[in-house]
């Protein structure tokens, strides 16, 4: 039997690109990736640019100096990008069409891009926003585009000012190729890994305290961008690491394999269930989270979840602990894999439906 084709167009800011791309061939598709990640294409126009002709040199001296404005420069650079990115992409696709074509952040796209992928799609043309669309309001234009158009923040669905919009709903999910394998251990560990967010700094480290004050043994670490460095000393507990680069996939299994318990602190710009929630159920981990959407889902038993909001409580997480997990419906567990969510974004059964709720 022939494989399904399928385009995946996405970001690879690390490798979670690839994880995608891997489960993809593990579920049988044969994928043809298309990077999107603006920072590798732009570094090169950088480094390389040269105005296209000695009119738009001047037209941008002529700005400069008589309106201050320093934009056209920058507007050159992003026509010479895009031009660049479609040509890449179309030396990439050839003369070939695909079944299908999954876009996860297509805000990061120029629509002819866009539209360079509808043209080589025969079925269905899928977009995905997983960071939501307030924070990216660039998707907007875009949505029009798609067969089919899913988020993942409720609060996306919810929203009047994308009434007008076919949205989808959809959560995320956990890769399924990867079999639980916990490793032995003497103590507990509880496993934390975010981007650094101002607003975060307060729960992450009442959180971290709580848990030293129960006996268990932090793999806290925190990522921050280059610009952000110096924050690192916002932070006063010790045991919780500030690290440089992305933990890669690989390792961030590992991670999940040692830990008890994972924790998931909820980034204030979108209110969708993070990776780390799903992990949590397939990897049968205790999660403690401060996302109070999660107990409206099936898989929600409070033995196994912790809805944390009480900072100063010590006692809730005490109690909590020293409840033993509480054993999960297989179907429900399967219900959330990668396997299952990548039939439903495609609408290729069989397959169980899922929804986000809010």
């Amino acid at each position: 039997m022939l494989k399904n084709t399928i385009i995946l167009a996405m970001p690879s800011y690390s490798d979670f690109a690839t994880a995608i791309k891997n489960h993809l061939e593990y579920h049988d598709f044969k994928v043809t990736f298309i990077d999107c990640t603006p920072e590798k294409l732009k570094k090169n126009i950088d480094a390389n640019f040269r105005y296209p002709s000695l009119k738009s040199h001047l037209i941008h001296t002529a700005r400069k100096i008589l309106l201050s404005d320093y934009s056209y420069k920058t507007h050159l650079k992003e026509q010479i990008y895009n031009q660049k990115l479609q040509e890449n992409m179309q030396s990439i696709l050839g003369s070939n069409f695909y079944d299908y074509t999954l876009v996860i952040r297509p805000d990061l796209f120029p629509l002819p891009a866009l539209q360079l992928l509808k043209k080589h799609t025969k079925t269905k043309f899928i977009g995905y926003q997983w960071n939501g669309i307030k924070r990216f309001p660039k998707t907007i234009p875009t949505i029009g585009l798609f067969d089919r158009f899913f988020v993942f923040d409720p609060m996306d669905l919810n929203n009047p000012e994308y009434s007008q919009y076919q949205l989808n709903g959809i959560s995320n999910f956990y890769f399924d190729k990867h079999l639980p394998q916990a490793i032995p251990h003497s103590n507990s560990i509880a496993y934390f890994v975010g981007l650094h967010v101002d607003s975060r700094i307060t729960t992450i480290e009442a959180c971290a305290n709580a848990l030293i004050q129960n006996g268990v043994n932090l793999n806290f670490n925190i990522k921050f961008r280059p610009s952000e460095a110096y924050k690192t000393t916002l932070y006063s507990c010790r045991q919780i690491n500030a690290i440089p680069e992305n933990i890669t996939f690989e390792d961030n299994l590992q991670h999940i394999n040692m830990a008890d318990i994972l924790i998931d602190i909820i980034n204030p710009v979108h209110n969708g269930l993070s990776f780390r929630i799903f992990e949590a159920l397939y990897y049968k981990k205790k999660l403690i989270t401060n996302n109070t959407q999660i107990k409206n889902y099936d898989f929600y038993h409070p033995d196994n979840i912790l809805i944390w909001n009480k900072t100063e409580d010590l006692q809730q997480i005490t109690d909590f602990l020293a409840k033993p997990l509480v054993s999960i419906n297989p179907d429900i567990i399967q219900k959330y894999s990668f396997g299952n969510w990548i039939r439903n974004i495609l609408n290729k059964p069989p397959f169980q439906p899922i929804s986000i709720i809010y």
